[in-house]
């Protein structure tokens, strides 16, 4: 049986170690195949984004236990350097204004590799999307064509830009989606 949860900061960081099994277990799948080492440092960036204002978490528990999640959070500004400068420069300075600040990043989504094709992914992106509260969301991905950027094109994402936005500055696509009103 399928149940999918709502978690706020505090109840996300409760179920870290499943989040992370997830994460390790998905990207470390085809076409991904990252390493043990490029899928460690997942928990610490959690646990520190579990505290950002706004942060809101989904998750799909599949015969009890987790099978994938979603989160994000609003970016009510845009820090001109480091990573957040290399997604400006991606997206151009016009870009960041429209897309990026004020608006929704959904930060990871991940299902685990024996759960997908379910619709556990359009779910738990649906619900975090509908809960946004701002015109726009957007969102970093690998340049692959896979079924979560298929995912991504149904629920109306587009390219803003690409750049060295990855893991050891793999290059990455920014994508981006106007979202209903109310």
């Amino acid at each position: 049986m399928t149940r999918l949860e709502r978690l706020d900061g505090p109840a996300t960081a409760a179920v870290r170690d499943q989040l992370v099994a997830v994460y390790r277990a998905a990207m470390g799948a085809p076409p991904f195949a990252e390493t043990e080492v490029g899928t460690g440092w997942f928990a610490d960036e959690l646990a520190d984004e579990v505290t950002e204002a706004g942060y809101r978490c989904w998750v799909a528990y599949d015969d009890g236990r987790v099978a994938g999640f979603a989160y994000g959070f609003p970016t009510p500004e845009i820090p001109l350097g480091g990573w957040y400068g290399s997604l400006r420069q991606a997206v151009g300075p016009d870009g960041a204004e429209r897309w990026l600040t004020g608006q929704f990043a959904v930060v990871w989504i991940a299902v685990l590799p024996d759960r997908r094709g379910r619709g556990f992914g359009r779910a738990l992106l649906e619900r975090l999307l509908a809960g946004a509260g701002t015109e726009r969301a957007w969102l970093v991905t690998h340049d692959l064509d896979t079924p979560a950027r298929a995912l991504y094109r149904s629920l109306g994402f587009r390219e803003l830009g690409r750049g060295p936005l990855g893991w050891h500055d793999a290059d990455r696509v920014v994508l981006g989606a106007d979202l209903p009103a109310g």
